[in-house]
């Protein structure tokens, strides 16, 4: 497992996930979209600042139920609303994934390339597997949304394993910079890929 440089007391810590899953014989990555701001049309991980008292991977847990608004995890998509409640309740589910494929592969994360020295960043990317779902049902929610139930509009995208590598060697520009940062995450992908389809 990496390990970590000692860090300015000042470092930002952070911490995301990148789910996959399994669908026929394609191993496919999870990632978010948004339309406004300044990471429009990038592929973004799931991710968001460590808060008080969380560690790495509860950070990383809290943000994909958040991003996904509490969705991901629901039945029907049209009858969740997230609140501190909901994401509370689906914590365990998603703790569950993180433990069980992170028990048997504690290598696969990555950290973020420090950049720049004067303003270093603490973070973690874990690469979790989750049940495979139609993301169809849950993109219209967020693509029909009149009602303001969503502060911001998202997309999620399935991206097979092997786009994903082509992206990282050809068109690395398409990430989002902390996802265009992991360090050796085609390594991990590709380990990834070994063990889901050997």
């Amino acid at each position: 497992m990496p390990a970590y440089e000692t860090v300015p007391a000042k470092t930002k810590r952070g911490a995301g996930v990148i789910p996959f899953a399994v669908q026929g014989d394609e191993v496919c990555f999870l990632f978010q979209q948004v339309f406004s701001g300044r990471k429009t049309g990038y592929l973004i991980d799931f991710g968001g600042g460590v808060g008080a008292g969380e560690e790495d991977q509860e950070a990383a847990m809290r943000e994909f139920i958040e991003e996904t608004e509490t969705m991901y995890f629901h039945a029907d998509p049209a009858a969740t609303v997230r609140s501190a409640e909901t994401v509370q309740s689906q914590l365990p589910v998603i703790r569950a994934l993180f433990d069980q494929t992170l028990s048997s592969n504690p290598d696969w994360w990555c950290r973020r390339a420090p950049g720049d020295p004067l303003r270093p960043k603490r973070w973690k990317t874990f690469f979790v597997e989750i049940p495979y779902r139609d993301i169809g049902a849950m993109n219209r929610e967020w693509e029909t949304d009149t009602s303001g139930r969503f502060k911001k509009r998202r997309a999620l995208v399935w991206i097979t394993a092997k786009e994903l590598l082509a992206t990282y060697e050809d068109q690395p520009d398409r990430l989002w910079k902390r996802v265009r940062q992991l360090v050796d995450a085609p390594g991990v992908i590709r380990a990834i890929l070994r063990s889901k389809t050997a």
